[in-house]
């Protein structure tokens, strides 16, 4: 360092002087619209166009704009209609804002009635930054997005202002990687200039998206903010893109002399920047949204330890920059995807950018094998888009699935390569690959596009013993999928299913089948009395997800209550970041039967589909 930061003096009561600023123009509008008037529960749109301005992730339509309130005031008669009175209906709770309601993806806007407030905060603080099911981590965006009308909070329980709600919603957003999302949630807000902790949230986004002119523009608003670390640390960052070396190394001194705000690896990047010395860092093992802007903003290469320990924001900000290496850019790109905060369509962007040499395309298969690492897996991703022969590119997608399933990645892979397995023909010279393909199609819900490959595996089964096992191996799955050419009640083909299910694993053969049946219950099929006698075993013990004993009576009260909100919140904590994958039975039976209760009949059949495709069935 130089010895203008490595010699701090005794600035500990210094304040960082700051002038008055203008605001900028984004949060000048949110400050207009908090004044007495009414107050939107959905993003303004334009007249001559219905979509929504701010369109969240979720696929949306149209949606329909809530219906401001009246002004408050004293009763008025219309000389005309002395019958129509105009109440005040009082004022609506600036919290409720969203960018999603009922027609355009969200929930009912009535989705927390009869829930306390306190519980609301309580179990919305608490939803997992890392969510590994698809089909959770979309209720949990859906839920957090949703514009609807919040329990009004308990004056008494507390002196000290409690945090928002709508900071939680949109904090928990952040963290999972949403950047989007929680910025159009945080642009819908009325009362966003007035949080200091959205205030906080939307820099710190801004950060994550690399917008540095509106980072800094938004710093400068209130100097009151300067009393913080946070802002203090982003006010140095800003002096110097500014060029201001003087004013940044003072608030540097300051900061030194504060035990609480001495952090090393900040003051390290700020000597770096003002030096102009882009150097690498021996280690970042827990970089925040500054750090890695501030290392960025020099093109500084960042440490091979930095995805270590990342959340989802910071392994998505990495897996989209440029001034990462190239196999680390992978890597958090891959592990910012297995928990949403990057979608396939991205990963797979990423996967086509990397350079192969012509020997590896040519060996890819075997090269993958030996090489199972992200760059294995971008390169046979690489090598099914550049095969134009089927057989060659269901060969691929034939060894990525194995793969997967090893390592956990098949969810995701199965996802990823969903378009190439759609457009792949089907013909006799596949029935090798018809399996693979219909299971992976049927788990995500493909049933039309699965069709023909069990038609093709029903058409071979009398003269290809591995067609009909394959056939008999789908019998499950295609019946929580919906296929009406396998039957429930059909006992001949449960037996064969299940004698495929023992030659395969012997030793889970009777766990799986029990879990096949337990998600079938769950969605509304009637499952025959004589399959539960047919698979009772002796008992053993077996490692299975299970959360703490509250969780499944309080979702059977929700359920029962028809509190919509609070039982999806229940279902989203009592899977956990892990998902369907190795979750109890039962907890798995009572969180897709609870989404079934709720109106969610899509939601409960793909989470039964999730669950049986990545626990082995």
């Amino acid at each position: 360092m130089m010895d203008g930061f490595r010699v701090r003096g005794r600035l500990a009561a210094a304040l960082i002087a700051a002038p008055s600023l203008l605001v900028t123009p984004a949060f000048a509008a949110g400050t207009q619209l908090a004044q007495d008037g009414p107050v939107r529960l959905m993003p303004r749109r334009d007249l001559s166009n219905p979509v929504p301005q701010s369109q969240p992730s979720q696929p949306s339509q149209p949606s329909q704009e809530t219906a401001p309130a009246a002004p408050a005031g004293q009763q008025e008669e219309t000389p005309s209609l002395p019958q129509i009175q105009v109440k005040d209906l009082g004022s609506v709770d600036p919290e409720a804002v969203g960018t999603l309601d009922e027609a355009s993806g969200g929930f009912n806007a009535n989705m927390w009635l009869g829930t306390p407030r306190s519980t609301i905060e309580r179990l919305i603080g608490s939803v997992p930054a890392e969510i590994r099911s698809p089909v959770m981590r979309g209720l949990a965006e859906r839920l957090l997005l949703t514009a609807a009308a919040m329990p009004p909070a308990d004056q008494a329980a507390s002196g000290k202002k409690a945090r928002s709600i709508l900071s939680l919603r949109v904090e928990r957003l952040q963290a999972m990687g949403l950047v989007d999302a929680a910025r159009a949630l945080i642009e819908a807000s009325p009362t966003r200039a007035r949080d200091p902790e959205i205030v906080r949230l939307y820099v710190e986004n801004l950060l994550l998206s690399n917008d540095l002119g509106g980072t800094c523009a938004e710093t400068k608003r209130d100097a009151a903010n300067l009393s913080s670390h946070f802002w203090q640390r982003v006010t140095i960052f800003c002096q110097l893109l500014a060029g201001d070396n003087d004013g940044a190394q003072f608030g540097a001194n300051v900061l030194a002399e504060d035990p609480d705000a001495n952090d090393k690896t900040f003051l390290t990047i700020v000597d770096m920047m003002e030096q102009k010395r882009p150097a690498r860092l021996d280690s970042l093992p827990s970089p925040t949204a500054l750090e890695l802007a501030m290392l960025r903003s020099m093109n500084a290469p960042l440490p091979a330890d930095v995805v270590d320990k990342a959340p989802p924001p910071i392994l998505r900000a990495i897996g989209i920059s440029p001034n990462a290496d190239l196999d680390l850019r992978l890597h958090a790109a891959e592990r910012a995807a297995l928990v949403g905060a990057i979608d396939v369509k991205r990963l797979s962007q990423i996967y086509m950018s990397i350079e192969f040499s012509k020997n590896e395309l040519n060996n890819a298969l075997s090269t993958a094998e030996k090489n199972w690492t992200p760059r294995g897996r971008a390169l046979l991703y690489r090598a099914a888009r550049m095969q134009t022969v089927p057989t060659a590119q269901a060969a691929v997608i034939q060894k990525a699935f194995q793969l997967g399933q090893r390592d956990g990645h098949l969810l995701l892979l199965v996802r990823l390569y969903r378009d190439i397995l759609k457009k792949i023909p089907v013909s006799a010279d596949l029935a090798w690959f018809a399996g693979d393909a219909a299971k992976g199609l049927l788990a995500l819900g493909e049933r039309d596009a699965a069709r023909p490959w069990v038609t093709l595996l029903r058409e071979r089964e009398l003269r290809d013993e591995d067609a009909r096992k394959s056939r008999d191996q789908l019998w499950a799955l295609a019946i929580m999928a919906g296929d009406d050419r396998y039957r429930v009640d059909d006992t001949e083909s449960m037996s064969a299913w299940l004698n495929v299910l023992r030659d395969e694993e012997p030793d889970l053969a009777y766990d799986r089948a029990g879990l096949a049946l337990v998600l079938m219950q769950a969605i509304g099929i009637q499952v025959p009395a004589n399959y539960w006698q047919t698979l009772l075993q002796p008992p053993h013990r077996s490692p299975v997800m299970v959360p703490p004993p509250a969780y499944l009576p309080a979702l059977a009260e929700a359920v029962r209550g028809g509190r919509l909100g609070e039982s999806v919140l229940i279902s989203i904590l009592a899977l956990g970041p892990d998902g369907t994958l190795g979750a109890d039975a039962t907890l798995l039976h009572d969180v897709i039967a609870a989404l079934r209760s709720n109106g969610l009949e899509s939601d409960s059949r793909s989470l039964a589909l999730e669950a049986a495709f990545v626990n082995g069935l």
